[in-house]
């Protein structure tokens, strides 16, 4: 685990304690005798005064069907219909874990195998509390909620129209596409071949002269975790800028480890355009001075 010396954060603890039991009661629930649970916290990084946070969950049990996953955080929503009649529950649990989750402007990721077990893990940014500081009435549970349902809807209407994108991929098709997609929703994009290139261009452009990067993981000279980690060690003031990780690979691992390496989130292939927007506004509409 990283030290930041970080004694207390701000945030809801009672929520995020619901979301951490509810997933530990459905591992215990699913996973055998002879089976093991492990819970794992862990500081990521600490970035504009917010300490990033995983947690774990993660179970040996009978896991869940591919087909199900995609499903799993829709209200009522149950595997099958011996979930209920043999393990009990509704089906709410987990579509109230993910609002609580998504209100804190976090993200859940899924990985499981049938026979093999079950892992959930939450990424979650709170703000570091100083001193004597105190939660403010602002954080109360009525108007925390009123401000999830504020934030989403901007994000909704949030468009890529003027917003400035560095896109680093090696694949020409790949770029083509991509380029041709946002350009279309007024995107302003320029592309680097590869990791070194992607370094460079961003070097070498004005402060804030992009507004995004999305970085492709696999490609030649170097790849896109060590053009994130070059960019951030950069000393500009904009070396906070939002950092998307475009990859194949969708393993929980691969995820963990874009988001280790200082990028703010990992978007998997083949890409949804409409989540690229959405990641980008959230990040965006997040910035201090927006």
């Amino acid at each position: 685990m990283q030290d930041f010396d970080v004694c207390r954060v701000i945030g809801d603890e009672l929520r995020l304690t619901q979301v951490i039991i509810n997933f530990i009661s459905n591992a215990v629930k699913f996973t055998p005798p002879g089976g093991a649970v492990t819970v794992t916290f862990r500081q990521m990084h600490k970035i504009d005064g917010k300490l990033h946070l995983m947690i774990r969950v993660r179970d040996t049990g009978k896991g869940i069907k591919s087909d199900f996953i995609s499903r799993i955080f829709r209200p009522f929503e149950q595997e099958d219909a011996s979930t209920a009649h043999h393990y009990g529950g509704s089906g709410l649990g987990m579509a109230i874990a993910d609002n609580i989750v998504k209100l804190m402007q976090g993200e859940i990721i899924v990985e499981s195998e049938e026979g093999k077990g079950t892992e959930f893990v939450v990424y979650v940014s709170l703000p570091i509390a100083e001193g004597d500081q105190t939660v403010p009435e602002s954080w109360k549970d009525d108007r925390t909620a009123d401000e999830g349902v504020d934030k989403k809807k901007e994000v909704e209407e949030f468009t890529l129209d003027g917003i400035r994108i560095l896109l680093a991929e090696d694949n020409d098709v790949n770029a083509e596409i991509a380029m041709e997609i946002m350009e279309m929703e007024g995107a302003l994009i320029e592309r680097a071949c590869d990791g070194l290139e992607a370094v460079r261009m961003f070097a070498e452009s004005p402060i804030n002269g992009y507004d995004a990067i999305l970085m492709d993981i696999q490609m030649p000279n170097m790849n896109g975790w060590e053009a994130a980690v070059e960019i951030r060690k950069l000393t500009r003031a904009d070396a906070d800028i939002p950092i998307f990780a475009m990859s194949a690979n969708a393993f929980v691992e691969d995820k963990r480890h874009s988001l280790e390496v200082g990028m703010n989130g990992h978007i998997s292939k083949p890409v949804d355009y409409d989540e690229v927007r959405q990641r980008i506004g959230e990040a965006l509409l997040d910035a201090p001075g927006r």
